[in-house]
Order: structure tokens, then sequence, then C-alpha cells
């Protein structure tokens, strides 16, 4: 079993990169396509007792950077292209396009290539939640059972969790920053994977809620709210803040994508 933060953590028993100020390069938004789930607004009331990261955070940008990061998925994943750089394209000055194999390829190319910069948590995304209005972004997994369309990639993910805690249960949100894909874009843990069991993933669909914890996941149910938690009852989906900043975590699509789709990342402290 891997070393907890505290008591609601699981996962590397490293501190946690804190994050300094890097100058977001925010473009018009696209006429958004029709949702699968209609979606409603608010503004996250953060949980200022817990969430100690603060800093600003960017889209990709820089197309140099952009062509990198092609190059190396083509390279590591070549039978998957489909799913990866075919996926992705830079316009109006940033990268478009997001799913978790992307987000997390990105990541892997920025801790070996560019370790200054990592990919956004959902926890970094609640601290300034109106810049991403209008997009869509991916930023966990949610593990609740190991059945669904995703059953053989929830399987092997399942295996590295029960190693490491054989108590462990559903539902499980994990953080799509530090883990690793294979060769057949199985999702792999790292020493630095943080994962929680957590009980707003089993709230009914539609759920509403003000409050984060230090996941950035919803805390307490608040009916006088209007942001909302979206969810299912079974198998492996992904979790990311919809347009309309309510938190998806039923849809098992885990290569679709969209132009309203970005990678956020987020700048470590060089101190």
């Amino acid at each position: 079993m891997t070393k907890q933060h505290n008591s609601n953590i699981m996962g590397s028993g490293k501190p946690r990169i804190q994050y300094t100020n890097i100058n977001p390069y925010l473009i018009k938004a696209p006429e958004p396509e029709q949702e699968i789930e209609q979606e409603t607004e608010q503004e996250n009331k953060e949980n200022k007792e817990e969430t100690t990261i603060l800093g600003d955070l960017s889209f990709m940008t820089d197309e140099a950077m952009y062509k990198e990061i092609i190059k190396y998925m083509d390279s590591k994943f070549k039978n998957h292209k489909h799913k990866l750089s075919q996926k992705l394209s830079f316009k109006d000055g940033v990268m478009k396009s997001s799913n978790p194999y992307i987000a997390i390829a990105i990541d892997m190319f920025l801790k070996t290539q560019m370790p200054e910069y990592r990919i956004a948590t959902q926890r970094d995304l609640e601290t300034d939640l109106q810049k991403f209005k209008e997009f869509y972004i991916d930023s966990g997994l949610v593990l609740r059972s190991l059945e669904g369309v995703n059953q053989e990639k929830a399987r092997h993910l399942y295996e590295q969790l029960k190693s490491r805690d054989p108590k462990i249960n559903f539902p499980i949100l994990l953080n799509l920053r530090d883990l690793n894909l294979d060769k057949d874009l199985n999702f792999n843990l790292t020493d630095e994977s943080l994962y929680k069991t957590a009980e707003c993933l089993k709230w009914p669909h539609g759920t509403k809620y003000s409050q984060t914890d230090d996941f950035g996941l919803p805390k307490t149910k608040d009916e006088t709210a209007s942001r909302q938690i979206w969810t299912t009852q079974t198998g492996l989906a992904r979790c990311y803040l919809g347009r309309y900043l309510n938190l998806n975590t039923r849809f098992e699509g885990l290569e679709d994508s969209s132009d309203d789709g970005r990678v956020v990342l987020a700048k470590s402290r060089s101190d």
C-alpha cells in the first residue's frame, strides 16, 4: 500500500507540486456543440481550508511545444495515432481537443521533456473556474465497477489498485496526472499517482453542490446551488469539467474528443 498524504488521499507520499503564475492565453470560445447532457452554470465556492494550490493555469499556446508533443505521441504510441495525435490540432493560437489518452500522453511528455510543466488536476481547475467556461477539460478517471464497455482497462487498473490497497472500495477517482500509458493504452499507476474513494461518485445523477474537497470533487450536497455532478452506477468513465462548469463523471467514451476540448498546463515552482 502506498503512503497516504492524509486520511482522504491515497497514492504517493511525496509532497504536492505547488504552482506559480503563468500568463494564460484565452481565445474566444467556438460555438458549443450540443451536449450529451444539458448542464447548468455556477461559480464554484472553493473549500478555502483545503485548497492550497494557487496560481494561474494556461492552455497550450506554444506551437513548437505542440509539434514536439505530436512527434512524441507518434513515436511512443504509433499504433494509436487515431486516438491521440490525429485528434489534436493547433488553430487560432491554441491546441484543441482532449481525451484521457491525450492528457496522460502529454503529461508523460512533460514529465520527461519539460518537467517544469504538468497537466492540471481537477483541484487545480477549481482555483480559477471562470477561465474554463465554454470548454471541457479532462482531469481524471472514475472506476465504479469492472463492467461496461471499458471492462478490460478497468480490470487492468483495478488489479494495480488492489495490489497497493487490498481494502480499497468503489467508486474510485484517479487523477490523470501521474498515470502512464503502455503500448496498448492501458492505464498504469506510478509512484506519484493519486486516487481516492469518493462517495460523491455514487450520488444521484444531477446532484447539486457548491463546495469541493482536496481532489476538486463535490464535498457536500447543496440543493440551493446550480452546479451539478453527472454520475452513473457502473464501469470505467472519464471525469471532466464541462463547458458550464459542471463535473461529468459518467461518460465512457475514452477516445472521444472535439475542438471544445483543452489540455490545461500548470507550471511548477522553481524554488
